[in-house]
């Protein structure tokens, strides 16, 4: 594997660990619904629910860990940050 393909690989990782589909939450979510959202997850996952275990993204079910979804939350509260996400999921949301 060369440096561009770990590149890619990387990229693509990051693209599905959306946090907006690692939270289930549309983009425009308020700050509140993405907090309460965040907190019933990691309940879920605690409760070993197997509904919270897996995410989904354009590209197929991804697993869901406490870890991804406390990143997500802390990705989410930086105005600037939850912008570029914001970006991706709609542009990732609307790929046929």
């Amino acid at each position: 594997m060369t440096d561009g393909d770990d590149d890619v690989e990387n990229l693509a990782r990051e693209r599905v660990a959306n946090p907006f589909f690692v939270l289930d939450v549309a983009p425009a979510a308020a700050v509140a619904e993405i907090e309460r959202q965040g907190q019933r997850l990691l309940a879920e996952l605690a409760a070993e629910l197997p509904r919270a275990r897996s995410y989904a993204t354009p590209f197929g079910a991804r697993e869901r860990t406490p870890e991804l979804v406390r990143a997500a939350i802390a990705e989410l509260r930086d105005p600037a940050r939850r912008l570029a996400h914001e970006w991706w999921a709609r542009g990732l949301a609307a790929a046929p």
